[in-house]
């Protein structure tokens, strides 16, 4: 529903030469629909136009609409409605501005689940508390006993930006794990195809799935057994930010034929800590990928590891982002 007054987290903009420039020629009419269209994803603009929340010197605009240089652009956010039963849990917030709430997820809870309580129900709670009438919107997903950085838009425009960023790999998603076996090399780049087995529960390599990217680099190796001390408890934070894991890609064999795991099965070869780049998104990716080259991660179970009494060794450590609003670089840990 169109509105009159400005909030927070609109966008408010001034129309520049570059923008005209960028949109067309001297010779014809800029319209508005053209402008937008380089900065923002025109899906992500459809709802916002049919609800008359984008302005043109604050009168409601449509796409056709002409512009130039120092006219003012307000598109207003929408509001909606929260998804989900606010039930109020512990929430650790790592980082919040106007357009994303980024916390750290404790291990034995999901992201989103039909029929139990889950992360979404807490982060419901909060945006009911804070005023915030969105639809919560995961912009990445972890499994039930991952730990760490969850990013949650509170716009669909929001989401549509960020998504951009994760599909041309500058929102830099990193983890770190702790994998059974010595890892011999000091670092390597996955790159595997994969898809859902057949008992619809595990992931498996096959030449037929998705292509992944998985790129890691060995931090330390323990020759002795894993000690109880998860990577999910670990009070010492890992300084990333000198370390860029990007790897040129090597001839990867595909075949999706399984490495023979049996030797890493024993708690005499020791273990591995890792840092983990993920490039691409795939269900159980880390899990699948380590597993594959025969270093499945301590406590994993369903991907052949030995059993632990304790959650997979598997932190969302940190994101690294572009801010859609001031352009800077953001990076959270957690």
């Amino acid at each position: 529903m169109a509105r009159k007054t400005h909030r927070p987290d609109d966008i408010l903009w001034t129309v520049t030469a570059a923008d005209i420039d960028a949109a067309g020629s001297e010779k014809q009419d800029i319209t508005l629909g053209a402008v937008l269209d380089i900065k923002y994803p025109r899906k992500s603009l459809v709802k916002l136009f049919e609800e008359k929340l984008i302005h043109i010197n604050g009168h409601k605009a449509t796409p056709k609409d002409v512009i130039s240089e120092g006219d003012e652009i307000w598109i207003a956010m929408a509001k909606e409605k929260i998804d989900h039963e606010p039930i109020e849990m512990n929430l650790h917030i790592l980082y919040e501005d106007d357009d994303l709430l980024i916390v750290d997820k404790p291990a034995g809870v999901t992201v989103n689940s039909k029929d139990q309580v889950s992360l979404a129900n807490s982060v419901a709670f909060y945006f009911k508390e804070h005023g915030i009438k969105r639809k919560v919107r995961f912009l990445n997903r972890l499994d039930r006993d991952t730990t760490g950085c969850i990013v949650i838009a509170k716009s669909g425009l929001a989401q549509s930006l960020y998504q951009q960023q994760m599909d041309d790999n500058t929102f830099e998603k990193w983890y770190m794990a702790t994998v059974e076996g010595i890892v011999e090399a000091d670092e390597d780049s996955l790159v595997l195809s994969m898809e859902r087995s057949a008992d619809g529960i595990h992931y498996e390599v096959n030449p037929n799935g998705k292509e992944t990217r998985t790129d890691y680099s060995v931090l330390c190796r323990h020759q002795s057994q894993p000690v109880d001390k998860s990577v999910n408890k670990s009070k010492n934070s890992v300084d990333m930010a000198s370390k860029n894991v990007d790897i040129e890609l090597p001839d990867v064999d595909k075949s999706g034929q399984n490495v023979d795991k049996s030797v890493y099965n024993s708690q005499e070869c020791g273990y591995t800590e890792v840092l983990v780049r993920l490039y691409t998104g795939k269900t159980h990716q880390i899990r699948v990928a380590f597993s594959n080259i025969g270093h499945p991660l301590v406590g994993d179970t369903l991907y052949g590891a030995q059993p632990t009494g304790q959650p997979l060794q598997l932190r969302a450590q940190k994101v690294v982002f572009t801010h859609i609003r001031t352009g800077e670089r953001i990076m959270v840990t957690a």
